[in-house]
């Protein structure tokens, strides 16, 4: 009996002892794959790290500026809901709220019509050594003029901006100048009864873009001119065509609604044919409404009203 008793108590032993070294080694390995797992995150961190490089510190910059433009709002809009609060001016005030896309028109303390509207998308260009940050301006202005059906003459920007968006160079054409239609290579006049000629421009099309008259012509080969449309962006070969200030081409019509009310500066409450876009920062600084909205302020509004931008 006892040594029955002494061999089960043995056999009893030996299977705790295994169990003991099971859970022992399952802990270990328990433990190895978390070193492991550790490991493995270490390691994608540090890709990580290494394929960002100094992006990762543009990255924390545009992130630490969002939330400067954020704050900047807010104190904005805090002393603008003061303004409106104390105000008691029985005249007729628009206003715009650029961190909510809406435009207010208040007469006498009350809000008497409301609308979406598209402001300042907060974006920066540099040019010639110059940044441009298209941002709404904040601040009081006044209605300084009314216009219908305004024409949009853009600057030098929009024609750098749209040439970057196409990964294409910038051609500026001036008085004198001549360019070939299709590359884009500068040509100059042959002494061949006056024609115009692109034998300079290795491939030319033997059309060449020119000033007459402070519009854009294309002249053939046979001297044939033709003027190009206004309004309509000039593209050759891998560049995009500046046309000189007040040239017809310059001119874009129906791009700024039928309606703008002007505040000075170059900025303005006016239309838009990007009407999906509207409650979103995405102009590059005037203010944008619908087309019925921008009828509805526009015959409501007077010269001289204080327009509050916050």
């Amino acid at each position: 009996m006892k040594f029955r008793l002494g061999f089960l108590g043995a056999w009893a032993l030996l299977v705790i002892g295994v169990i003991l070294a099971a859970a022992v080694a399952g802990a270990e390995w328990q433990n190895w794959r978390d070193v492991e797992r550790l490991r493995k995150l270490s390691t994608i961190d540090r890709m990580i790290s290494e394929r960002l490089g100094s992006r990762r510190d543009v990255l924390k910059e545009a992130q630490d500026e969002r939330g400067a433009r954020v704050e900047r709002l807010r104190n904005a809009v805090h002393e603008a809901d003061m303004k409106l609060d104390d105000s008691q001016d029985p005249n007729q005030t628009i206003v715009v709220s650029t961190a909510e896309n809406r435009l207010y028109v208040r007469r006498a303390g009350k809000t008497i019509f409301k609308a979406v509207c598209s402001t300042g998308k907060g974006t920066s260009l540099v040019q010639g050594g110059k940044t441009m940050v298209f941002e709404t301006p904040t601040g009081k202005f006044r209605v300084v003029s009314k216009e219908e059906n305004p024409v949009w003459v853009p600057p030098d920007w929009h024609y750098v901006e749209e040439a970057r968006k196409k990964k294409k160079a910038v051609i500026r054409l001036n008085p004198g100048d001549a360019i070939d239609a299709r590359t884009g290579d500068p040509v100059s006049a042959r002494a061949t009864g006056g024609v115009w000629g692109s034998a300079d421009s290795k491939g030319g099309s033997g059309r060449v873009l020119k000033i007459r008259n402070n519009s854009v012509v294309e002249v053939s080969a046979d001297g044939t001119e033709r003027e190009l449309p206004p309004g309509k962006m000039i593209e050759t070969g891998n560049a995009i065509v500046v046309p000189p200030t007040g040239a017809p081409q310059r001119k874009f019509d129906k791009v700024l609604g039928k309606y703008r009310l002007n505040i000075g500066s170059g900025y303005g409450i006016h239309g838009t044919l990007a009407t999906d876009q509207l409650g979103r920062s995405v102009s590059h600084g005037c203010v944008r409404l619908g087309d019925a909205d921008m009828e509805r302020i526009f015959s409501m509004a007077q010269v001289g009203d204080q327009v509050l931008i916050y």
